[in-house]
């Protein structure tokens, strides 16, 4: 790294790998971090997913994700090469104790191979019925034990209620130490609602002006040029209440109306956000009519599709 202190070799185990989650937004998110050289010196990016790809295969779809979805755009051959030598795939049913047997395996290699201190770093690009498993997998497989170099990663959403939530957090907590969990919500990777701290109370021009007496109204819009896809499977059982609002839009609903932090570390951003949160009127039952209108995707055209 050439900047900040160098970080330990890491073993990057992808579940989900032939996923949209991964191919879309994850790897293009490495490549980039490669190529401002952030990522370790040695890296290993292990794919995980019950289809079968080979190891070039694999990489040969990921070239093609990042050429679509990398804000540097098309990779040459050199970097594509140099990117991609890390690159491996385990097919592999994540219900299966015996898979993570076969991780703990490769990881136990790549230990060897990447020399010195390896992290672990577990990526659940996965649907949420499965973060539950992959952490008893884990678990099991005795991959969490090393609480220094150890860390598992979990995608919005985590679940599809409160009950779903505590089972998935438990089965987590059960494994993991909170210091070693990140749940995480990508749109908060945005350069845009990046900047919305900055802007409200960095800006001399609108800090001061930044309150109810001179705000009318605030409008929340998602204007995405991303389609359905080939993502019905997951709008069918999630819905795009759960996918966007109670997430996405809701943290970025808590970075527009929380007070200045006293500190911008994340224990005090939190707060703050969660006095947002108990402010809110909950929507009754009675009330969705009056608050609330419904939409159905149809067909369209977005991109010439």
């Amino acid at each position: 790294m050439e900047n900040g202190k160098p970080m330990h070799n890491t073993a990057f185990v992808l579940f989900g790998a032939g996923g949209d989650l991964a191919a879309r937004m994850i790897v293009p998110a490495l490549y980039n971090l490669y190529l401002d050289k952030q990522l370790p010196r040695k890296i290993a990016l292990l794919g995980v997913d019950r289809d079968d790809y080979s190891d070039e295969q694999l990489a040969d779809r990921y070239r093609e994700s990042v050429a679509n979805y990398s804000r540097r755009g098309a990779p040459g051959d050199e970097q594509w090469q140099d990117f991609a030598h890390s690159i491996e795939y385990i097919s592999a049913d994540l219900m299966d104790d015996n898979a993570y047997q076969k991780i703990s395996k490769r990881l136990g290699e790549l230990d060897k191979e990447l020399d010195g201190k390896v992290d672990h770093v577990f990526y659940m690009a996965t649907p949420p019925a499965l973060f539950a498993p992959i952490a008893h997998g884990v678990g099991n497989a005795g991959l969490a034990r090393d609480r220094s170099h150890a860390r598992i990663v979990v995608e919005k959403p985590l679940g599809h209620d409160l009950k779903s939530f505590q089972q998935i957090n438990s089965a987590l907590l059960h494994y993991f130490r909170e210091s070693q969990i990140f749940r995480i919500d990508h749109y908060l990777g945005k350069e845009t609602v990046q900047n919305i701290l900055a802007l409200r109370f960095a800006n001399p021009m609108f800090e001061p002006v930044w309150n109810r007496r001179y705000i009318d109204h605030v409008a929340i819009t998602v204007a995405e040029t991303l389609g359905v896809g080939h993502r019905g499977g997951y709008y069918e059982k999630a819905g795009a209440l759960r996918d966007m609002v109670q997430n996405h839009l809701l943290q970025i609903l808590c970075l527009i109306a929380m007070e200045p932090p006293v500190a911008y570390d994340a224990a005090d951003i939190r707060d703050k956000k969660m006095d947002v949160m108990h402010a809110l009127r909950p929507i009754t039952e009675s009330m969705v009519d009056s608050c609330t209108a419904r939409g159905q995707y149809g067909a369209g055209w977005i991109g010439g599709k």
